[in-house]
């Protein structure tokens, strides 16, 4: 019989926030701070909400022109409460909370991603000095998942011991509280950290730490809403089990007993949603038959690498296609300098609100439920794989030209790359047309003025890459990327679209 498996699963508290507090000697705990770059507009997305200003009912990833509403309303209701005008400003919890006459102001501190990598890697280094790297499975920057079933017997101590020696031991030299989830599955441990650690007191440092069994999870947790608490059911999801009567994992838990010859049963749930209605049963249940060994030793059986951004504001035809050629052009170098290749390049344009019109044919709703015009979607397969800027660049531009409605104006790009393999892979495998003796020598000579030509454009390609290796990426870039409309030289200075 295999041995019960204990999982913790950690997720530090508002990391961005939590970090730029750390990095003042500041209690992200005491102090309302958002990290947002306010150079951009308003409407741009605060990366993270430090603890203390969530606690006055701030979300964590709000607008910032939402969290000035917010804060201006909580200001007026404190106004209204002391009967006066309010005095001065404070972003202390405890001074506000200990003067109700003050009004709530909030830090706003400019992302720094490479800032909060090294903070990362500096907190898995912490880890490392409880669990090894091959029982550690980085989710995200902020969130790990540990395998530590041999480490309790090692240790001569209980997972909640273990999560909050760690925790501890992260907040002592960072600044920074987590919570934790303790789990039988790594759903169970994602779960109980998500929701239930939410819900219970934290101790005196302000960490939570929760448990959950495949039982308790049943007995706590299937009543639960909204759905898209859970781990794996986002908003699509769950509009498609609304749509089947089912609004909590009970509700699906009962749907799978049902029999063939009953009106409803687990078939409702396959003929929606394919072979994921097996992965939705399993997390009703608190199942997950998937392992942290599984994740370690699987291998996709496709690649691919994409890039995506959404413009500062709205972008006409002409210019949205400057930016898609930036955005091939630098995957193109991403290929080379990890001496991969693919064959299939894939466009996707979301068009602004402002495009929509009477006469507009395809509508669908944004994310924010407003109607806009239906998207743009193509690819172009080529006929042997290839890193070339040239190549992918005519691919990319025939499908914009095929796809993009002139008229509209745009404001997400996404371009993909597919079918990724390394060079010596591609290498070895026969692709396209091949020399034969029925070849007229014109042919000849053109396939070889083609080799030819992309041999002198790896050179500049490797070439290219050495010197923003040196120099920074901005060391070379074409001149129309000095175009005002132009993104690529601000998104080099960018890590995950925020500043470095």
């Amino acid at each position: 019989m295999a041995t019960q498996r204990t999982y913790i699963a950690i997720d530090l508290k508002s990391f961005y926030a939590s970090a730029e507090c750390a990095a003042r000697d500041l209690d992200p705990l005491n102090i309302n701070l958002v990290v947002a770059d306010k150079s951009r507009t308003d409407k741009t997305i605060c990366l993270a909400v430090s603890p203390a200003l969530k606690s006055f009912g701030l979300p964590g990833r709000p607008r910032l022109f939402q969290v000035e509403q917010q804060v201006a309303q909580l200001n007026r209701e404190r106004a209204q409460q002391v009967h006066h005008r309010l005095g001065p400003k404070a972003v202390e919890k405890d001074r506000l909370l200990k003067h109700p006459g003050y009004q709530i102001d909030y830090l706003i501190a400019r992302p720094r991603m490479a800032y909060y990598l090294q903070v990362s890697d500096s907190i898995y280094q912490i880890y490392l000095k409880y669990v090894a790297a091959e029982q550690i499975h980085v989710y995200s920057i902020d969130e790990v998942f540990m395998d530590v079933t041999e480490y309790l017997k090692l240790y001569h101590t209980t997972a909640h011991d273990l999560a909050k020696t760690i925790i501890h031991d992260v907040q002592d030299h960072t600044g920074i509280t987590a919570t934790a989830g303790i789990g039988t599955n790594l759903y169970l441990a994602k779960v109980a950290m998500d929701i239930v650690a939410k819900k219970i007191p934290a101790d005196e440092d302000g960490v939570r730490i929760a448990k959950l069994t495949e039982l308790s999870y049943r007995k706590y947790l299937w009543a639960h809403q909204p759905l898209t608490d859970f781990w794996r059911i986002g908003r699509g999801s769950a509009k498609r089990l609304e749509k089947l009567g089912l609004h909590t994992m009970g509700d699906i838990a009962r749907r799978s007993l049902g029999s063939l010859a009953e009106r409803h049963n687990e078939e409702d749930l396959y003929q929606e949603f394919g072979k994921v209605a097996e992965l939705i049963i399993d997390h009703a249940w608190g199942y997950e038959p998937t392992t942290l060994h599984d994740i370690k030793a699987y291998q996709p059986s496709d690649h691919s690498i994409g890039s995506g951004q959404v413009l500062a504001t709205p972008y006409p035809y002409d210019k949205a296609k400057i930016v898609t050629r930036e955005m091939v052009d630098s995957l193109t170098l991403e290929l080379v300098k990890k001496h991969l290749v693919c064959d299939q390049v894939m466009l996707h344009v979301a068009y602004d609100t402002s495009s929509l019109t009477a006469a507009t044919a395809a509508v669908t709703n944004d994310y924010y439920g407003r109607q806009t015009p239906k998207a743009a979607h193509g690819s172009v397969t080529l006929t042997e794989p290839t890193s070339s800027t040239q190549v992918l660049r005519q691919a990319i531009e025939r499908i914009f030209a095929a796809k993009v409605n002139r008229q509209y104006r745009i404001r997400k790009i996404t371009v993909t790359v597919n079918h990724v393999i390394s060079e010596d892979q591609a290498a070895a495998t026969v692709y396209g047309e091949q020399l034969d003796l029925f070849q007229s020598a014109h042919q000849v000579a053109r396939q070889q003025r083609v080799q030819q030509a992309r041999q002198k454009e790896r050179k500049t390609q490797e070439a290219i890459l050495k010197l923003q290796e040196k120099f920074g990426k901005n060391a070379v870039i074409r001149a129309a990327d000095l175009q005002p409309c132009a993104t690529l030289k601000k998104r080099n200075q960018e890590i995950g679209g925020h500043r470095s």
